[in-house]
This record gives structure tokens, C-alpha cells and sequence, in this order.
């Protein structure tokens, strides 16, 4: 596996995992507890999984594959790959009005949030998308998680730049739909 593809690999991995047909359970569920444990659990448990992932500084990249198949695992794959969709973007989409302000401070809240809180607050936010049945660049996320903590918070900027602009797209959509009805 070259290093340039090892997480598109992983996120087909899971979503093959996650097949509706012939499901692995306990792998999904091994990630689903990784969430709330030590790494070290998970690697016990599925650690093949992740044999791909490069060394990293303080095994970022490790630490971020985990946790995002650790989500992936929680929304049992309902939140499918849809490349070039950022966290923020697919968190506000297909908002109306009243849910873009419920979901405005569980957003803003969820860009403060320390690296070690995260986990919580993503699968919280993961569930709403992916009851919204909205998709999101798996492979994306593991990049950006991998740079959470990045003193310029660019992620967090990027997440914030996609959110408005998803809930400005859909305002606008639904301006559009009452002026004509």
C-alpha cells in the first residue's frame, strides 16, 4: 500500500466492513469501543487495520485513523464516502432556518473543542449527518484530525468556512422556493 493512498485504502476498508450484506460486527464494534478507551485497545483488537499508517510525529496520523474509524464504525457506515466534503460543509448541510441555529452553537462548540474532548463532541455531531443522510470525505477527516491541534487552527477554519457556506446554500434554496410557491 503506497503511502499516498493508505487512507482512501482505510476508508474502503471500513466501508467494506460496514456492508449492509455481509457486515463485519466485530470490527465495528471493536472501533465503536475504541472511542471511549485507549489506543492500545483498538490495536489489540483490529490493530492489522491500520498496519498501512505511516509513522508519524506523537503517531498523529495513527491517532486520527483510529478515531475516524472509530466514527465510522459508530454511524455503521450511514455516513458514506463523498469525496471533497469537508466535516463543517456536511455538518450544515440541508439545513433549514431553525436547524442551522440549533446546530450553530453545537458547531461552534464542537470548532473550541480541545483534541482530547473530540471524540465526544464528532460523534455527537456525526450522528445528526448522518441522520441527515449526508456523506463526508472519511479520508479528508483523517487528514484533519491528524491537524487539529495545528497552531494556526486552519482546520477549524476550513470546518467553519463550509458549515456558513452549506447553511447560506440551503437558505438561499429555500429563499428561492417560497418567493416562487
Amino acid at each position: 500500500m503506497s503511502e499516498r493512498n493508505w487512507e482512501r485504502e482505510l476508508v474502503e476498508r471500513l466501508a467494506q466492513f460496514a456492508n449492509p450484506h455481509s457486515p463485519n460486527r466485530a470490527a465495528l464494534a471493536h472501533l465503536r469501543r475504541g472511542l471511549d478507551g485507549p489506543l492500545d485497545y483498538t490495536l489489540a483488537r483490529v490493530g492489522w487495520l491500520f498496519s498501512s499508517v505511516p509513522d508519524s510525529k506523537d503517531d498523529l496520523l495513527l491517532q486520527s485513523s483510529v478515531l475516524a474509524a472509530g466514527l465510522f464504525a459508530w454511524v455503521k457506515g450511514d455516513c458514506p464516502q463523498a469525496p471533497g466534503v469537508n466535516f463543517g460543509a456536511a455538518f450544515g448541510a440541508r439545513l433549514t432556518q431553525d436547524k442551522k441555529q440549533q446546530r450553530e452553537k453545537r458547531f461552534i462548540d464542537l470548532l473550541d473543542t480541545d483534541p482530547e474532548e473530540l471524540h465526544y463532541k464528532l460523534r455527537q455531531a456525526l450522528a445528526l449527518i448522518a441522520r441527515d443522510a449526508v456523506g463526508v470525505d472519511w479520508v479528508l477527516l483523517i487528514r484533519h484530525l491528524a491537524r487539529w491541534g495545528h497552531p494556526d487552527r486552519w482546520v477549524q477554519k476550513e470546518w467553519a468556512r463550509g458549515f456558513w457556506a452549506a447553511s447560506e446554500a440551503a437558505t438561499t434554496f429555500e429563499h428561492a422556493q417560497s418567493v416562487s410557491d
